[in-house]
């Protein structure tokens, strides 16, 4: 079994990219409230960090491969779960900006359409979005004046 740590050098490795070429990264177990049931990663809303959760299935199949970095699909969605993020912090990038470079990354390390982690990809990004439309928008009181 590997390390969250090693996790994560294997899809910084697949991006070519150090930890520190990105927003802080931190571990954690559970996703926040009022969740999609498929986040796999988000970015902390107060301090702009890029949260991993561990226990997702991805996660899960890198930390237990007998082989360092073994389950390329796992490690390639990760890759792309941390460009899906690091788009929100650094561009302010909507989630369906969000979605299309992580879709554009999964495509350019190899698991483009028709492979498990781009259909995952996918189908989240529909969920969400469709998540998002239902949702009535932030009321314009809400901001400062």
């Amino acid at each position: 079994m590997w390390t969250a740590e090693v996790v994560l050098v294997c899809a910084l490795n697949l991006l070519g990219r150090s930890a520190s070429s990105f927003p802080p990264i931190e571990f954690t177990p559970t996703a926040p409230l009022g969740a999609s049931r498929w986040v796999e990663a988000y970015v902390g809303p107060l301090d702009r960090k890029i949260y991993i959760i561990t226990t997702t299935d991805s996660f899960q199949r890198l930390l237990q491969t007998g082989n360092r970095c073994g389950d390329i699909m796992a490690a390639r969605k990760l890759a792309s779960l941390l460009v899906h993020e690091e788009a929100h912090i650094r561009q302010g990038a909507s989630e369906q900006a969000a979605y299309q470079a992580q879709l554009l990354t999964l495509t350019v390390l190899g698991a483009g359409i028709g492979s498990l982690p781009y259909m995952e990809v996918s189908r989240a990004m529909r969920h969400t979005l469709k998540r998002q439309q239902a949702s009535p928008p932030l009321m314009a009181a809400t901001r400062a004046p």
